[in-house]
């Protein structure tokens, strides 16, 4: 058992901090309210006036892809790929982030290996990996590889590159069969590949519908890679839930979004924002920065238009690698794009909160976390937690610096505590 005191508590979901104690009991919350006498023989940590909040949630997550989509292709094989994931998990955790929804990529195993507690690292919805069709935006092979050959990243299965609905339908069973937790598909244009304009719509209808079936079938659900409307309304047609980037989408595809039962919207501020504001990496080909700054012009316009029809939103940094250091930079990204109308209060839900029901649209046949909540500091919820030096609920640039993340727990077992 773990007992915390002198801290303010927010609980997720609230306007405000409470001042109370919080006891753990295994790795679950047992008791939040003032003044709670410690059991016998229970550790007792003094939370120096901090504020406590839940775990940190990222949901767009890539543990799989430390250099990008050509990691593995020409340095390091398969072994050498799990161990920089699990460098990225471990950094994860380190910047207070308890779970990720892994959205491409392989990382199967890996998620499990961390639920069985033989790595430490956060919890991880998996996707395993991403279903693409030929020359769509997870078509990771080189330009002169044939039709069927394979490479590399589906050997490896960070991809499936499959054209035709027995293909796909084959790609998304495959996936359920062997962990995932739902299902990530390429249904649009991207802007750091190679062979796709970004205003291409990427699978057709038929195909679409019938990997949603599929995690239909599962009680689990489908998550899109897209940017534009006409790919938005075809998944939507489709019977898809997740909706990644959607910077190029317009009012009418908001609203419409917005009064579809399920549906929500993952945003990446700092990639869209953020970063494309200030340059573009070196690497980037000039059709690269050419579809980076069309999302940059997006990046001002779609947010204000979600809070607007009040689409639930979620935030997921989308980096790669040793760029995990600097995840919460996507926390703040949001807090400086401009005239959203959204309150530091409801960008720190986005990253815990606003987390939770999706989490558990993976179904319970799918949830390897079922047996509680997640993204909440409630009595019986999962023991994920962080404690701030500062109030990130009132400014969630407090979330800025390692040195101002006082501990970390996740499940019960602390990971990080700088208040010894």
């Amino acid at each position: 058992m773990i007992l915390i005191t002198n801290v303010n508590v927010w609980d997720g979901t609230s306007d405000s901090t409470i001042s109370a104690d919080v006891l753990i009991e295994g790795d679950k919350f047992k008791e939040i309210k003032a003044n709670i006498k410690a059991p016998k023989g229970a550790t007792v940590i003094d939370g120096q006036g901090g504020t406590l909040i839940p775990g940190l949630i990222d949901m767009h997550q890539h543990l799989m892809l430390w250099g990008g989509t050509t990691e593995g292709t020409y340095e390091y094989d398969a072994y050498g790929q799990g161990a920089r994931a699990i460098k990225m998990a471990e950094r994860l955790i380190q910047q207070g982030y308890t779970t990720v929804r892994d959205i491409g990529g392989n990382s199967l195993s890996i998620s499990r290996l961390i639920l069985e507690g033989k790595l430490d690292g956060p919890r991880v919805y998996s996707a395993g990996p991403v279903i693409s069709q030929t020359g769509g935006h997870g078509d990771w092979g080189p330009t002169n590889e044939m039709p069927g050959e394979g490479n590399y990243q589906t050997m490896t299965a960070n991809t499936h590159v499959v054209d035709g609905v027995p293909e796909v339908i084959k790609a998304a069973r495959w996936n359920f069969r062997n962990g995932a937790n739902f299902i990530k598909v390429m249904a649009g244009g991207g802007v750091a590949s190679t062979f796709d304009p970004l205003n291409m719509t990427q699978m057709n209808i038929d195909e679409l519908k019938a990997i949603v079936e599929v995690a239909n079938a599962y009680e689990s659900y489908v998550a899109v890679h897209s940017y534009h409307d006409r790919s938005y309304n075809m998944a939507l047609d489709a019977g898809v839930k997740s909706f990644e980037h959607g910077f190029l989408i317009t009012e009418p595809t908001v609203k419409r979004m917005s009064e579809t039962e399920g549906v929500f919207w993952s945003w990446q501020p700092y990639g869209s924002y953020t970063l494309f504001a200030g340059g573009f990496p070196d690497w980037f080909t000039p059709d690269m920065r050419e579809k980076g700054a069309a999302v940059n012009k997006g990046a001002v316009i779609v947010p204000p238009l979600m809070r607007k029809y009040g689409v639930t939103v979620v935030l997921g940094s989308d980096m790669f690698g040793d760029e995990v250091r600097f995840a919460r930079t996507n926390i703040i990204s949001a807090k400086e794009v401009p005239d959203t109308g959204y309150t530091d209060l409801e960008i720190l839900k986005m990253a815990t909160s606003n987390c939770t029901k999706i989490l558990q649209m993976s179904g319970p046949g799918r949830d390897p976390y079922k047996a509680a909540k997640l993204g909440v500091v409630e009595v019986g919820a999962w023991a994920d937690l962080n404690i701030w030096k500062d109030d990130p609920t009132k400014d969630v640039t407090a979330l800025k610096s390692d040195d101002d993340l006082k501990l970390v727990i996740k499940g019960g077992k602390v990971y990080k505590n700088n208040l010894k």
